[in-house]
């Protein structure tokens, strides 16, 4: 095994222990014994330093120091070059919960986890659903309410939404109790997901939204408040947006492929087919070696349709290319550019 490829390893394992622990109720997550998956995690950072020469941490408190305080390009050595965005972190520094970053590498590899989880999870749906039309009603109305503050019993009892609701409210739980602060609970006006008035004045949220003036919004009920699992909300809800506005913009017949992963066929303007999923990850590097691993399960090209904003980031593009393996059928276009009319389409992308 290559050294980049090990250190990409040991970083997901650590975003692995960053799950694990925060998924535990908060007032036992320090505590000894720490789960056997996070004490696996901290033995491997020592054996690596040992053997690598990288810094050591003196226990899980400090490792998780670090996966809030410093980069990992500064705990984990030889991370390939453009692999994470410059000054990343795996616990967001304000808001204290695991980045959107650190769920990205916690699905790399056979271990990963958060991803899976969803597919897990949506493969289920698709089966209980019976019909493609109907699941795709129900991921629809997911994308829509990752988050439900306040349950108003009135809508989901109407005739459109009753039969959608019943088949997916299972997929619903209280919001964890890390996020009701003060009696209130908060989601993101923008993303729709879980969200915390930060202490600096400017609000954070799981969706890492940028716009200082966006608005929250509340609810003083938190007990009643439902939420879609972190997997879902992060990899369906957060991506879905875009999805959403990319097939409503596709003149052509658009079929969800019945795999769990999102993934679309059209056909072009040239009589071609294609297949694309929506990706709205943080980071270029995982991102780029999770969709090959889609494409190689597909057995064929496969379209990565990312948000213009974040295509428009200097570097992403390239470095997403750069991580993607030898012979990868990967190909990385923005929205506006994949659902561009006529023969353009096609030729604005870039293949691997």
């Amino acid at each position: 095994m290559t050294e980049d490829r090990q250190a990409i390893e040991l970083l997901a394992a650590v975003a692995r222990g960053v799950l694990e622990l925060t998924s535990i109720n908060r007032s036992a997550a320090l505590r000894l014994p720490y789960p056997s998956g996070v004490q696996l995690v901290l033995d491997q950072m020592v054996l690596s330093g040992m053997t690598h020469g990288h810094p050591i941490p003196a226990g899980v408190p400090e490792l998780m120091r670090w996966c809030r305080e410093r980069a990992p390009e500064e705990w984990v050595r030889g991370l390939p070059d453009g692999f994470l965005t410059v000054d990343t972190r795996l616990i967001h520094p304000v808001g204290g919960e695991p980045t959107r970053t650190c769920a990205e590498l916690a699905s790399l590899g056979p271990y990963g986890v958060p991803e899976r989880e969803a597919e897990t999870l949506l493969a289920e749906l698709a089966t209980a659903c019976g019909t493609a039309e109907r699941f795709a009603a129900c991921r629809d109305f997911l994308i829509s309410r990752p988050v439900v503050l306040r349950p108003d019993p009135m809508e989901l009892m109407q005739p459109a939404v009753a039969q959608i609701w019943s088949l997916v409210k299972g997929l619903y739980g209280p919001v964890p109790d890390r996020f009701p602060d003060g009696g209130l609970v908060h989601c993101c006006g923008d993303c729709g997901l879980l969200a915390k008035c930060a202490t600096t004045g400017r609000p954070w949220c799981e969706g890492g939204c940028s716009s200082g003036d966006r608005e929250l919004e509340t609810s003083q009920e938190p007990q009643s408040a439902l939420a879609l699992p972190f997997a879902l909300r992060l990899f369906l809800a957060l991506p879905g947006r875009t999805e959403q506005a990319v097939r409503s913009r596709l003149t052509d017949q658009v079929q969800l492929l019945p795999m769990g992963f999102g993934v679309y066929r059209t056909t072009s303007p040239d009589g071609a087919l294609r297949v694309f999923q929506v990706y709205d990850r943080e980071q270029p590097g995982p991102a780029a070696l999770r969709a090959a691993e889609i494409a190689a399960l597909l057995g064929g090209p496969l379209d990565v349709v990312v948000p213009d904003g974040m295509a428009a980031r200097p570097g992403y593009r390239q470095h997403f290319d750069l991580a993607l393996p030898a012979g990868a059928q990967v190909r990385f276009v923005s929205a506006s550019d994949f659902t561009a009319p006529g023969p353009s389409r096609r030729s604005r992308g870039n293949h691997a």
